[in-house]
């Protein structure tokens, strides 16, 4: 079976209509979001409607739960408290509701789905290096989990009693092994590629592949500078950092 997983759309209708454009054909495909529907883009409400009509399973990101008052904007950046504070100006109830109702986490038969760290998921904490991947993999109970925010696409391997990395476009999912998959960003990518950035999970062939998709970012960035919201956020999308 294969599953769609995708995370920090980041309010991008562009880049989000583009990526579901390029999704695998075949009908049913479970499409999993690891959360930040919203922030630092224009069109809040339009990619939680879309979220919504293709029925995806989503979870809570940062940005979400900032525009719910579920975390302190305190540490976020300047650009990206404007962001939340424009966002919650800009967003219809019935968006709200649906933010309200998402989990912090998705666990699967297969896999498991958080933003940050599933050790600790209600601090939005990055997953960046090895200590915070093995704090994950020592409460993992399923050998995939699947994570988003850092908006860099990065794969964490535990395999034999040793840990590697990999930056592989397909990454093979062996017995015994685990593995940690941040599946970058659809709506503003930070490894340099302005491509939105996805993950297919194939359980059959048990595989992991990365798909970019090249999408009008020149239009997000004017709806960004239209919004109002700041002109860093725009400039940024346009070369992916």
């Amino acid at each position: 079976m294969k599953y769609i997983i995708l995370s920090d759309i980041h309010s991008n209708l562009q880049a989000f209509e583009a990526a579901i454009k390029s999704f695998p054909k075949e009908k049913g495909i479970p499409i999993i979001s690891a959360g930040d529907v919203v922030g630092y883009g224009a069109n809040p409400n339009e990619c939680i409607e879309m979220v919504q009509s293709l029925k995806a399973v989503n979870i809570l990101g940062n940005h979400d739960a900032a525009v719910i008052d579920r975390t302190d904007i305190s540490y976020f950046n300047a650009h990206a408290r404007d962001a939340v504070l424009w966002t919650k100006e800009n967003i219809g109830q019935s968006a709200l509701d649906y933010l309200q109702g998402l989990p912090l986490v998705l666990e699967e038969k297969l896999f498991t789905v958080v933003h940050g760290t599933l050790h600790d998921p209600e601090e939005f904490n990055y997953m960046m290096d090895w200590t915070d991947a093995m704090r994950t993999l020592e409460i993992l109970k399923t050998n995939i989990c699947f994570v988003g925010h850092s908006h860099v696409p990065d794969v964490f391997i535990s395999a034999g009693g040793k840990l590697f990395r990999s930056h592989e476009k397909k990454v093979k999912i062996e017995d015994g092994s685990r593995y940690i998959i941040n599946v970058g960003s659809i709506g503003q990518p930070r490894d340099n590629d302005s491509r939105a950035c996805y993950c297919v999970y194939d359980s059959e062939k048990k595989e992991v592949e990365f798909h970019r998709v090249e999408y009008d970012v020149r239009s997000a960035h004017d709806s960004i500078i239209e919004a109002g919201l700041p002109v860093m956020l725009a400039e940024r999308i346009l070369v992916g950092r």
